[in-house]
């Protein structure tokens, strides 16, 4: 007997809870989809079972010697946080992969900027770390980054400038970025430290 008789090959296994058939509706159904913008409710099931790649922005600045962070409220129909207040972020989408300039981030960047802080950054954001987590949502593997709004750059309704050192206390808050805001927050410490 051939070893594949002996080893069901994986290519021919259905998944997990699926019959053979429903298998098939979803390997056509996934196959017309070629990158870009993906439902809310759709996302939510994908980011259950796969890890999503993250991308954080931590906007910082120093009011009157307390560090702050900007926090932007969810929508209230949200599936996994409704009306609670994050740092502005974004997944990586397979069209970030496609742009010219060869740089997948800028197209998240892009996108925090344009479509959650309507604002311009003060400059790059700046590397602060990685980070693992597992959310209501399913597991996330991400990169976070500091930057500073300009001067100039005017609040939004949903936006709210927040105490960082307050975070871990505010039940608005979603509480497993924490991590990722400390780690930048450390890093932007140190920058003031140096800058006086």
């Amino acid at each position: 007997m051939s070893k594949e008789g002996l080893i069901p090959q994986p290519d021919r296994l259905p998944t997990d809870g699926l019959t053979k058939t429903e298998d098939e509706i979803l390997e056509q159904l996934l196959s017309k989809f070629r990158g870009g913008r993906i439902s809310t409710p759709v996302y939510t099931e994908l980011a259950r079972i796969i890890p999503q790649p993250i991308v954080e922005l931590v906007l910082l600045r120093e009011r009157n010697g307390i560090l702050e962070t900007l926090l932007i409220a969810r929508p209230k129909d949200d599936i996994a946080w409704p009306g609670m207040y994050h740092t502005p972020g974004s997944v990586l989408r397979v069209s970030d992969f496609d742009r010219e300039d060869q740089e997948p981030l800028n197209g998240a960047f892009e996108r925090i900027i344009t479509e959650e802080l309507h604002a311009t950054l003060a400059d790059t954001p700046q590397f602060a770390g990685n980070f693992r987590r597992i959310t209501a949502r399913g597991p996330e593997f991400g990169v976070a980054y500091i930057a500073e709004l300009k001067e100039n750059a005017q609040s939004f309704p949903g936006h709210i400038w927040y105490p960082v050192d307050g975070l871990a206390e505010n039940s608005q808050f979603i509480q497993h970025q924490l991590g990722h805001v400390q780690m930048a927050s450390d890093i932007y410490r140190k920058q003031i430290l140096l800058r006086k």
